[in-house]
Parts: structure tokens; C-alpha cells; sequence
């Protein structure tokens, strides 16, 4: 964001705002996003809970994504004309990623806006924490950015101190409630009831063994890529004949390489990723959060961090993947992937006990799993009635 476009937006949602206060704020639950027009898994998670809680509690709903173009600027602008009257009127704020309304204007007195993020764990520096030239990517906006919260709900106690860097918050204001999503990766039943449906599905993968590639990118809007040196096509073209490689794109940066050969699928990318762990055998990526939840279901990881010099000083890591704390296997070819595999089966027991202990940092206690969107709701039903004696 330039600085113009700073300026201009501030006038017009400080405006907005101003005349938003002008009325009583609500006792309701606004769930807002600039990621999607749907409520995000974190989001959606804590939506249900809080409906299973108190059915009668109002929840609305901001959710758009910011748009590059002149055009996509302007109809985003309109969008946040809404979305900050809907701040300033409702009591908690739940947000999943960066919010302009959130931070460029004045939080009214006795609301809160509560951080949940859109990943579990912490393995990629981002906000505030972020190191090289991706500490400036922000523009103008940069000082503004991830400002304006009460509150950040993360997955364990170990991450706090990486959120509350990344939002330049008091580590007492980020709490362990554990993960808002995919706990139930780690009840073998229902991973196997979800590999039938996926499998109704995509048809193609019934009887083969598969990986799920499954790439990040780098940069940020529009010049965001995939950089994976190692293809698909390769990998499928190095393994043995019962594998197949289920290719999932970021939803934000698509795969335009195609297979002819068969040994390649490509799934659907606004799925998310976790939800198709249970078809996988093993899992290629790279500097994905995805890491987290896939440790619950203790299955191969092989990771493309051949760059991790770099990725460490822009925009760096709060887990190295070299590191004795990480989990999976560093490869930088197809055929270093196929040897992975073959260790990786050979030293099960060992990886998995690995996967459970990283899983226990990062995640917290496994017999605690399921309990993420309960604690989460739980605090946001304290902090409606809490502000609401404050404000009698």
C-alpha cells in the first residue's frame, strides 16, 4: 500500500468509524477475514463452538481478499466502508490474518479483537518478526500493520513468544488454547473415514501409494511463486510404479505444470490441506505450517529446504528444518526422495515417536487436542460479558 492510498483510506474508515461510535456497541461476535469469502478453518472452528455454547449469541460475518488491481482496490475499499462499521459495533472481533479496519483505526473502548491466525505452530517468521527485505514489503503500512489487537489465541505454549514478537503484543495477551483445527488427525478412525471419502473422490489413487506435493511460495501479492526445484513429474518418474504424486497447490499461487503421464493428479486447491492428509503416505513440501498438523497423523515428511540460508535471513524462521527439533527428512532431488522414503520405513518407530514429541510442543498435549475451539469460544464468551459489566 502506498502512502496515498494510506492517507485516503485512513480519512474514509476514520470517518466511518467515528460515525459508528456515535451508536451502542452489540453484543455480538464478528468473524472477519482478508483471505477468502468464506470463514477460514480457524474461524469456521470457533463459529461452531460458539454456536454449540450459547446458540442465541449473534455472529456476523466481514470477509473479502484484497485485490491488486485499480478496480479490485476500489471494490476492497467499499468492502472495508462495511467492515469497519461492523468493528466498531461488535463487542469481539475474531480475525485470521492481517485486517486493515483493525489497524487503522481507533479500537473502541470495551471490544476486543482477537488474533487467531491462519496456521498452527510457528515455522516461518511473519509480521513484525519477518528479517531481510520482507520486513518491508508492507509499505506505508508497515508501522500500522498487525496493531490494534487485545488478544491472540495460538496452538501451544512454546509458539507464544513468536506471536507476540509478530504482533508486537505482551507476551501475558497471547494465550495456549491449543489448535483450532485438525485435532481429529490424530484419531486413526476418523482419519480412515475420511480417506474413504477422499477416495470416492479422486478414484485415480485407489490402490496406489501416495505423496502430496504440496509446495509454499515466496514473495508477497502479486509476485507471489511457487520456487520448488524438484517437479511433480520428477519425483513421480523416480518412484516405483505402485506411487502416484497428488499434486496440491497453495490456494494462493497455482501449479500451471501438467502431467500426461498418469503418474500425476492434481487436487483441489481450495481444499485444505489437511483435510487431504488422510490419502497420503507422505508428505513433500517445503516451508509449510502445514508440518504441524501433518505430525499428528505420523507419516513420512520429506522436506525441499535446500535454500534454508537464505529463507533464514528473508524472511526467516522461527523453526529451522535443520535443526534437532524438526522433524522429516531434507531432500534436494527426485531421487533423494525415493531413498528418503525407503529410510523413513525402515525407522518407523523412531520417526514416529519424533512426530509425537513434536507434535506435544507444538500442538500441546494430545489427550487436550480436540479442547482448541472450546478454550478459544470460552474466552470470547468471557470477554461479551466481561466488557459488558465493564461498560453498565
Amino acid at each position: 500500500m502506498t502512502a496515498l492510498e494510506l492517507a485516503l483510506t485512513r480519512i474514509v474508515l476514520g470517518a466511518v468509524a467515528a460515525a459508528a461510535r456515535r451508536f451502542p456497541v452489540r453484543r455480538e461476535v464478528l468473524f472477519a477475514s482478508s483471505r477468502d469469502r468464506q470463514l477460514g478453518p480457524q474461524l469456521a472452528a470457533i463459529s461452531a463452538a460458539l454456536t454449540a455454547a450459547d446458540p442465541s449469541l449473534p455472529q456476523r460475518k466481514q470477509l473479502a481478499p484484497y485485490g491488486y488491481g485499480l478496480t479490485a482496490k476500489v471494490a476492497y475499499l467499499l468492502h472495508l466502508i462495511g467492515a469497519t462499521w461492523s468493528l466498531q459495533r461488535a463487542r469481539v472481533t475474531v480475525i485470521d490474518n492481517a485486517w486493515l479496519p483493525a489497524h487503522i483505526t481507533t479500537p473502541r473502548a470495551g471490544c476486543s479483537v482477537i488474533q487467531v491466525w491462519h496456521a498452527e505452530g510457528a515455522y516461518k517468521r511473519f509480521g513484525h518478526a519477518t528479517r531481510g527485505a520482507s520486513s518491508d514489503v508492507d509499505g506505508a503500512l508497515h508501522e500500522l500493520i498487525h496493531s490494534g489487537y487485545s488478544d491472540a489465541l495460538v496452538s501451544s505454549e512454546s509458539v507464544r513468544p513468536a506471536y507476540a514478537e509478530a504482533f508486537r503484543m505482551p507476551l501475558s495477551n497471547v494465550h495456549a488454547v491449543g489448535p483450532l483445527r485438525g485435532a481429529w488427525l490424530a484419531n486413526s478412525a476418523a482419519v480412515d473415514l475420511r480417506k474413504t471419502t477422499l477416495l470416492a473422490r479422486y478414484p485415480e489413487l485407489s490402490g496406489k501409494r501416495v505423496i502430496l506435493y504440496a509446495p509454499t511460495f515466496r514473495g508477497r501479492g502479486a509476485q507471489r511463486e511457487t520456487q520448488l526445484a524438484i517437479s511433480p513429474e520428477a519425483i513421480a518418474a523416480a518412484l516405483p510404479h505402485d506411487w502416484i504424486v497428488a499434486i496440491k497447490a497453495h490456494p494462493l499461487v497455482p501449479i500451471t505444470s501438467q502431467s500426461t503421464s498418469g503418474r500425476c493428479i492434481t487436487l483441489d486447491a481450495a481444499t485444505s490441506i489437511d483435510e487431504l492428509f488422510p490419502i497420503a503416505d507422505a508428505l513433500f513440501t517445503d516451508y509449510s505450517s502445514s508440518i504441524f498438523l501433518w505430525s499428528l497423523i505420523e507419516r513420512p515428511l520429506l522436506l525441499a529446504v535446500a535454500d534454508a540460508d537464505a529463507y533464514a535471513q528473508d524472511p526467516g524462521l522461527f523453526l529451522d528444518p535443520r535443526s534437532s527439533e524438526s522433524i522429516g527428512n531434507r531432500v534436494s532431488s527426485a531421487q533423494e526422495v525415493v531413498a528418503a522414503l525407503t529410510a523413513v520405513r525402515s525407522n518407523a518407530p523412531a520417526d514416529q515417536a519424533r512426530h509425537r514429541a513434536f507434535a506435544e510442543r507444538y500442538l500441546g498435549p494430545r489427550d487436550a487436542l480436540a479442547d482448541g475451539p472450546q478454550h478459544a469460544a470460552a474466552m470470547i464468551l468471557e470477554r461479551l460479558d466481561a466488557k459488558r459489566t465493564n461498560a453498565a
